[in-house]
């Protein structure tokens, strides 16, 4: 059977329809998905970062742990800022340069 003109251009109207409307869908869609690699990117950063912090707190909180139970350890850092027992005799001496 031979189609007539009429439903040649229902066909022809429905597929372009239907590809206009897909195309139209990415479009729409594509500004969301290239903004959702970037907040994953962001938040990848972010727990890399957190992770970090996690670390100096435990050091920190090691160091703050040390100062109330190892006397050695705070009497290193306080020689390290020329820190001294009472009476005793300290010599100094500056880098030639």
């Amino acid at each position: 059977m031979k189609e007539g003109f009429k439903e040649k251009f229902l066909r022809y109207f429905t597929v372009v329809l239907v590809l206009a409307i897909l195309v139209g869908g990415l479009a729409a869609a594509w500004p969301n998905y290239v903004r959702r690699n970037s907040l994953k990117a962001q938040d990848a950063a972010l727990a890399a970062s957190i992770e970090e912090k996690k670390r100096e707190i435990a050091r920190l909180q090691d160091f703050q742990r040390r100062f109330k139970t190892d006397r050695d350890f705070v009497e290193s850092i306080a020689r390290q800022n020329h820190r001294v027992y009472p009476g005793e005799l300290v010599f100094l001496f500056e880098d030639e340069r």
